[in-house]
């Protein structure tokens, strides 16, 4: 049977699933976060509606919290997303025919997590009409859950236990995403390397060790690639 537009975008609901274990405590401690650093609920819950990006928005909390002039604050938040032009390249491919208000749609919705689940190749490989319902089912399922989770944590602000260490959660968020994409030679020589080099680079202002980490662990993916293709 072909797949069609539901059938696509329940698939990519049902992709998304096993990640959202790690998804509810990362954005109750976006939600903790923001009214710690001294916001209310309400401006919690609208910078997660307006950036809709975990690792930003602990960025403007924590920035917010040492009282960072607005620009600073902005610029730090921008240099943390410069990943998703990195993303974008990779799969704007697979999204060029779509119409502009999709791409947009997909650009709003764009997580590390869709990114991760959207580059499979069932996903990138399926029929073409219908293919762009499946990251829909992602970006939205995950949307929806994402918002629920910072709600839920903004409301319960600074109630919640220094002990339980809930900020944890978010390095291990991203180590699920990790471990099944590392498939390659050249996947496992740029996650070691991207890891090494954010290690080193951790003093670096501005978050700028994720940025340098990502560039130069691509790099090493690349020459890898390329010397094995050779």
């Amino acid at each position: 049977m072909l797949p069609n537009a539901r059938s696509e975008f329940l698939a990519g609901c049902r992709d998304i699933a096993p990640v959202l274990v790690g998804t509810v405590p990362f954005g109750f401690v976006a939600g903790v976060a923001a009214v710690g650093a001294g916001m209310t609920p309400l401006q919690g819950i609208a910078l997660s509606f307006f950036a809709f990006s975990g690792i930003a928005q602990l960025v403007v909390a924590q920035l917010v919290a040492a009282q960072s002039p607005v620009l600073l604050t902005l610029a730090a938040a921008l240099v943390v997303s410069l990943r998703f032009l990195m993303y974008s390249a990779a799969l704007s491919p697979h999204v060029a025919h779509l119409p502009a208000r999709w791409r947009v749609l997909i650009a709003y919705l764009m997580t590390d997590q869709m990114f991760a689940m959207g580059t499979q190749h069932d996903v990138v490989s399926g029929e073409r009409h219908h293919r762009h319902y499946r990251l829909l089912g992602i970006g939205v399922t995950l949307y929806a859950v994402w918002q629920a989770s910072v709600i839920a944590g903004a409301v319960a602000g600074a109630q919640v236990p220094a002990a339980w260490s809930l900020d944890f959660v978010v390095t291990l968020t991203f180590l699920v995403l990790l471990v099944p994409a590392l498939r390659t030679r050249a996947d496992l020589a740029a996650g070691v390397v991207a890891g090494a080099v954010a290690l080193l680079a951790a003093g670096l202002p501005y978050r700028l060790a994720l940025v340098v980490a990502s560039l130069v662990g691509i790099g090493a993916g690349f020459l890898v690639e390329w010397r094995h293709r050779r």
